[in-house]
């Protein structure tokens, strides 16, 4: 994604995370998903957040199988994951 400028741009961005997590559920549809968003995409990074530490590990073990995902669906070039546990 590209930075945004001014209101229009902020709002884009806002949509396309908002979309984005929409459809982590459509490339995964295991219980633990309910615990992870899409906080941020900067540059090459897709920044994930989660409820749980618990729901990070199956997530490592597949991120490059998301990140192929995302990039051919959105058309975008992530190469890494950075995912923190942030509780509610």
């Amino acid at each position: 994604m590209r930075n945004p400028h001014g209101l229009g741009g902020i709002l884009e961005r806002a949509r396309r995370l908002a979309d984005v997590n929409r459809a982590l559920h459509e490339w995964c549809h295991e219980p633990w998903m309910q615990h992870v968003r899409v906080a941020n995409i900067r540059g090459d990074t897709l920044v994930l957040y989660s409820t749980s530490a618990a729901a990070l590990v199956p997530l490592r073990n597949r991120s490059r199988s998301l990140l192929s995902w995302l990039n051919g669906r959105y058309t975008l070039s992530l190469t890494r994951t950075e995912m923190r546990v942030r509780p509610q």
